[in-house]
Parts: structure tokens; sequence; C-alpha cells
């Protein structure tokens, strides 16, 4: 299987390049002709050397000692349960979306399972995309309902776009919300935003930052790492580079990772941890060269190594991660180099470095894009896109439809 060009191998937190300490040329003592010490510059090519290493690398201190207290593997996965029979669904968010979508544009949509069983998607709505109306909805799904509510509005600045929206359930059965909230007419003059939900989504805090960051911008969600950490993939919409986000406080405070760069470009980065510790992650083109890119981190989510994946088309559009509970990786993107469609799901079960043959869940002229998936309790895959940026549509489908011929 052909993965070329391995573009960036020591990539680690760019924001802490000073540790502190005396701004004077490293050196060393050698003893002069009465036999006393003395102190002698180290050569300036080392110097410049063991500069240009640093700066590379980005390499803080304390990068470094949390990459060292970094845990390791992941508790063994459960073996594959095969007892759900194959099953596909395909509905409509809402379920009646020709009577409950107010607004024409209809993008970047994502999923969640509450703690108490309930499914709730959130988009971007508005006249368009980055409309002054656009604004975050939602729409939720009972346990045990097949039916989409009618969406309720969950952020909405007035005169200016809200976008880019993710959920997330923490380890605690809180549910998050983050999103771009924007203050100009493009993606760069945003910031991101949260609010948070202790009862499934029926109410919601009101609206603060959450990063520390202007042009930063999300599209997946972040995971928990088996040693409690928060990664939350990024990406700077500017230079269209990656950038992985940590919390050791559940979301209290972040740091970031040095930013990805690759050539060809890389943004929108899903991420996912493996059987080892060690993180993986998809990453959307951002040049148009026709494939996605794939990147390797450490558990802490500090040093990153990218790689372009010739055996995995995509059209510059959103790609989706997600871990399953058989510890087996399940990726969506659109296979194609130029088209977003046909919109497709594969699976790997040796760690992102072969993937099945690509599956269809959604086609059609002209589009089925920016996948987010999750896999609820009961087992059941459920990954919910845009059709032609109009609506929002639901695919449930089990592991053992997926591995039908």
């Amino acid at each position: 299987m052909p993965h070329n060009n391995i573009t960036s191998a020591c990539i680690v937190c760019n924001q802490l390049r000073a540790s502190g300490g005396s701004r004077r040329r490293p050196a060393r003592r050698r003893r002069n002709a009465r036999g006393r010490f003395h102190v002698r510059c180290v050569p300036r090519r080392v110097f410049l050397v063991a500069l240009i290493l640093i700066a590379l690398c980005g390499c803080g201190l304390q990068d470094w000692f949390a990459l060292l207290s970094c845990p390791a593997d992941l508790p063994p996965a459960p073996q594959a349960d095969d007892s759900l029979p194959p099953e596909f669904t395909r509905v409509s968010v809402p379920s009646s979306p020709e009577g409950g979508l107010p607004f024409p544009y209809n993008h970047t949509a994502s999923i969640v399972e509450a703690s108490n069983g309930v499914l709730l998607v959130a988009w971007g709505a508005g006249s368009y995309e980055l409309a002054p109306d656009t604004r975050i909805v939602a729409s939720r799904r009972a346990a045990g309902s097949s039916q989409w509510s009618a969406p309720v509005t969950l952020a909405d600045k007035p005169g200016f776009a809200d976008a880019n929206c993710v959920l997330f359930l923490d380890d605690v059965g809180m549910l998050h919300l983050y999103y771009v909230e924007m203050f100009g007419d493009n993606f760069c003059l945003g910031r991101t935003m949260q609010i948070d939900s202790t009862d499934a989504g029926a109410t919601w805090s009101t609206p603060r930052p959450l990063l520390d960051a202007f042009c930063i911008l999300l599209r997946n969600r972040p995971i928990i790492t088996a040693g409690g950490i928060w990664i939350l993939p990024a990406y700077e919409q500017a230079v269209y580079q990656s950038q992985f986000w940590r919390s050791a406080d559940r979301g209290a405070s972040w740091q970031p990772s040095g930013k990805l760069f690759s050539v060809p470009l890389n943004l929108q980065p899903a991420v996912a941890q493996l059987a080892d510790g060690s993180l993986f992650a998809l990453l959307r083109n951002g040049s148009k060269t026709g494939t996605l890119l794939d990147a390797r981190g450490d558990a802490c989510g500090i040093a990153w190594a990218v790689r372009e994946r010739d055996d995995l088309p995509n059209p510059n559009s959103g790609v989706e991660l997600i871990r399953l509970l058989t510890g087996e990786l399940l990726a969506f993107y659109n296979d194609s180099a130029t088209q977003r469609t046909p919109l497709v799901a594969a699976l790997s079960t040796d760690g992102g470095e072969s993937w099945s043959s690509p599956k269809i869940i959604a086609d059609g002229p002209p589009q089925r894009s920016y996948p987010s998936a999750i896999q609820s309790a009961d087992g059941r895959i459920h990954v919910v896109y845009s059709a032609n940026l109009t609506h929002i549509e639901h695919v449930t489908f089990t592991r053992a439809w997926l591995l039908q011929p």
C-alpha cells in the first residue's frame, strides 16, 4: 500500500519556544596554560545547528516533560460483537425537512449520543455560508424513537454568522457544543466558543470563549485519551495547518501543539487513539491534489508526523474518523479526487496502515459531504452529513452491514 511524502517528523508545541534561562551562548570549560579553568564558547556552527533544531521542533521543556509522562496502552478492546444483524437506514433531519427547515443553507452537522440515549444533531443554518443570519441549530431524537424534532436555535450572534459546530459528550455525561462565532465576513475573523448542557441538551449555558486564539477553527470532536487528556483537533484557516489542543483539566484550559506543516497543506483533522496509546489522525488535503493525509502522534498529542495517502482519494472535503468498540478504526470520506460524492465508509484493523474497500453510504450529485459519526451504546453506527448543502441526512448501520460484500 503506497504511503508517500512524509512531510513532518518533529512537530511539537511551538507556543513554548523559550523555556527560560540566560541569553548567553552555551559554553564549555577548558584548562589554560596555568592549569586554571576558563570558559570557551561552543563553535558557532554547533550553536547554530542547535538553534535550528530547537526552532524546528519548538522544544519547550514543559512539552518534553508532558511527553515523557504520557500514559501508554489502552485496555484491550472487546471482541467484535456480531449479534446485531445487517441493518441500514437513512432519514432526513428533521424528519419533515420541508416544514422544519427555516433556511435554505444547512451544513457542517455534528452528532452525539447523550447519556440518556437521546441523539442530538447540531449544524449551521442560514441564507448561505457565513450569512449574517447563520446560526447553530439542533434537532433531537428521543431514545427508542425514529423521529427527529424540528430544529431549535442553540447559538446566534445577531448580525454575524455562527459556524463549524462540534458536539462532544465528556466522561461525566456533560454535553458540550463548540463552535465559531464570527465578527467579520471570513473565517479568520472569528473565535471559538462553547456552551454546555447537563440535561442531555434540553437547556444550555451562556456562551463563553473556548480557545485563546483567533483564526483557529474546528470541524471534528475531541477525544478523551486513556490517560484522561482531552485532545481537540483544530486548524488555522489562514495557512491551512492542523493543530491539536490538549487539556489536562477537563477543558478548563487548553495548550496547543505545534502546527502540522506539510506539503500538500492540511486542515480539519479527525483523531482517534490506538491500542498502543498513540494517536492517529486523518486530515483533509488543502492543496487539491486529490488525496487524504494522515498523521501519527504521541499519546499526549505533542509530536506528530504527517504523510500523504495516495490510496485514499478525497476532493478537498471533510473527513471523519472514529474508534469502534472493537478497537477498529472507521473512516468516512468522499471517495473521489474531484467530487464530493459518493460518501463512503472504510474499516481499518491495523491502526490506519491499510483500509478496507470503501462502502458507499450516500451518493448522488452534486454532493454528500462533511460526515460526523458516532457509535451508540447499542453498537449501531450513526453518521450525519450535508446533502447538497440544503438539508441534513442521518444514516444508521451496523458493523455486520459494513462487512457484507
